[in-house]
């Protein structure tokens, strides 16, 4: 079920109503039931995959908590469970990719490997397996549940609570990754009816639709045209698309976000941000701090520290850094380009651990660094640094991504062969207006957070909210495609 879909928009009234109207003690599990009519809208077969982890793991808490001289073997299991999961449904076809292409790299005998050979065990090797919607979420919240249990956290004896924690159907598919902790025990409290938090979780779940549909969609539209013939494009093109794929992921995601911590909120319940302007960062690291919050959080607390954080030596810590990263990647596509755009945040983490440590000690440049006017050119580096990195993400293949970014990094040849398609009349209809929108889009970013700052939306007179909403709906009603786009995020 997409939450930009008709179903999704009778699902969630309904299940609100019917949750503020049983008595508290039933709660949860009314919010299990829906959650899992929510999944099984997609593929009931799969239920059964998230109820079999759910017990898994619900029984794993249980024999880890208490356990001496087990506790370890116990989360060892517990963890190689919830890796051979999402190895299985996510990574074995790449996995088996890898070796055949290992396997010809190193030219091992012609019949065996190479050639139509190569084909054949490559076809024999493929599992026709689908992967389950959020899969790489909720086996990571599953990950966070045995790790703290083991590290004294306290375990859920409620079965229906703790399937629920990992089922909840606003952040089932795509995050943000919840800590049980948190979660667990705004369901040991009484929910308390505000008519605040219905309204804003009402408004929360309008924006996030509105970002889905008017613009990342039709951001996808020239993406798709441009990355899907990258040699018909010109340069300029190339950067437009960039450009235009950097806010269409950040439009799409951000707005999934949107509407699940809305949908949480109109059911009393509280789940982590995501997202806070991650294009005003002013470097890469701050950028992480403000992007995909809780995917960064995750990766920092159980790969990062576990392998030794910054408390290493230099060398050691960007290897650390090296590792996190590339694993982030991977965890983002089962290919290597989604592995080399991980390597790439890797490698801006580490330049901009290295520009620190040269400016330190220099008094004029620390002086500079810490200026408004330094600030603005660290975020317009900052933001093309990523955009750089994100034609890996786009692209199919390494090659095809190194071939885009070195005709972009050409800047003197902007339109070699003639007008940018997004001024002419060959692409999409769409194409003349995404400089326009890219404009727009740099410019709230710009004003968001000086906006949500001063609270400009509750100060705002109640009438011009209503028709601020009113015509949020016409727009999406008017330009909503034939089909819902399912959101970028689901396929991770």
């Amino acid at each position: 079920m997409l939450f930009n879909s008709f179903s999704y928009l009778v699902f969630l009234p309904v299940v609100v109503l019917l949750y503020w109207r049983v008595p508290n003690q039933y709660r949860p599990i009314l919010l299990l039931i829906a959650s899992y009519i929510f999944y099984s809208a997609w593929n009931p077969i799969y239920l059964l995959l998230i109820v079999g982890m759910t017990l898994v793991n619900w029984v794993f808490g249980l024999l880890i908590a208490p356990a001496v001289h087990w506790r370890k073997p116990l989360l060892v299991a517990a963890v190689l469970f919830n890796l051979a999961t999402l190895c299985y449904y996510k990574y074995v076809n790449f996995i088996f990719s890898s070796i055949v292409e290992l396997f010809h790299l190193v030219q091992l005998p012609a019949g065996s490997i190479s050639g139509n050979g190569g084909a054949q065990i490559s076809e024999a090797w493929h599992l026709n397996v689908i992967l389950p919607l959020g899969i790489s979420f909720f086996t990571f919240e599953f990950l966070h549940y045995v790790i703290e249990v083991f590290k004294g956290g306290q375990a859920v004896k409620n079965p229906i609570k703790f399937a629920v924690f990992a089922a909840f159907f606003p952040t089932q598919i795509a995050g943000p990754i919840k800590r049980y902790e948190d979660f667990i025990a705004q369901l040991e409290l009484p929910s308390v009816f505000r008519i605040a938090d219905l309204e804003k979780g009402f408004v929360m779940v309008l924006h996030g639709l509105a970002k889905k549909v008017l613009l990342a969609d039709n951001l996808a539209i020239y993406v798709n045209y441009i990355y899907g013939a990258p040699g018909a494009a010109t340069n300029l093109d190339l950067w437009m698309a960039t450009y235009a794929f950097a806010f269409q992921v950040y439009c799409d995601f951000s707005g999934y976000t949107d509407v699940a911590i809305g949908s949480a909120l109109m059911l009393g319940l509280r789940v982590p941000p995501n997202f806070n302007v991650p294009y005003m960062a002013s470097s890469i690291r701050e950028l992480w701090h403000r992007q995909h919050i809780s995917l960064s959080n995750w990766f920092r607390d159980y790969v990062y520290f576990s392998l030794g954080g910054s408390r290493c030596s230099r060398g050691r810590v960007y290897i650390n850094l090296l590792i996190t990263t590339g694993l982030a990647g991977l965890w983002h596509g089962a290919a290597w380009h989604h592995v080399m755009w991980g390597l790439f945040q890797g490698l801006s983490l580490i330049i901009n651990r290295e520009w620190m440590r040269f400016y330190a000690n220099i008094d004029w440049l620390k002086k500079f660094v810490h200026s408004k006017l330094w600030t603005a050119i660290a975020i317009f580096i900052t933001f093309h640094a990523f955009c750089l990195s994100y034609v890996f993400f786009r692209a199919d293949t390494n090659a095809i991504a190194l071939h885009i970014l070195g005709r972009m990094l050409r800047l003197w040849y902007a339109a070699p062969h003639g007008r940018p398609l997004f001024l002419s009349t060959q692409g999409p209809l769409i194409a003349p207006l995404i400089p326009f929108i890219i404009a727009v889009l740099v410019l709230a970013h710009i004003l968001s957070e000086f906006l949500r700052r001063n609270a400009f939306w509750s100060k705002t007179p109640r009438p011009l909210q209503a028709i601020y909403c009113a015509f949020l709906i016409f727009m999406m009603i008017t330009l909503m495609p034939d089909e819902a786009n399912r959101f970028i995020y689901f396929q991770f």
